[in-house]
């Protein structure tokens, strides 16, 4: 048996499921499929489930059971739409790293 749960980065929502608009200091409520790990009061992205940057969030608290995590996020930093298509354009995706990291090897 082996541990059931995703570490995560970042929190990643479709975009039906985002508040709009996002309000700097308000919390939002979250849900996502699977057992979750985030860590606690500590600055992270905020992304589409394509990857698209949205901004700068702590996750405030979660709860993990019945293949599922809830919790509750905080918008702590407010990009320019400028400052999140270059954010965005940066992201390495998962096929890029695999690639670079089998070249090192």
């Amino acid at each position: 048996m082996g541990n059931p749960f995703l570490l995560q980065a970042c929190l990643r929502l479709k975009e039906e499921n985002l508040p709009n608009p996002l309000i700097l200091g308000k919390e939002y409520h979250f849900l996502k499929e699977g057992h979750r790990l985030y860590q606690i009061n500590v600055p992270m992205d905020l992304r589409t489930t394509e990857w698209k940057f949205l901004g700068r969030i702590i996750v405030t608290e979660f709860t993990v059971g019945k293949n599922r995590t809830q919790g509750i996020f905080v918008l702590v930093k407010d990009f320019s739409d400028e400052d999140k298509e270059v954010i965005t354009k940066t992201y390495v995706s998962d096929e890029e790293v695999k690639d670079i990291y089998k070249e090192g090897i």
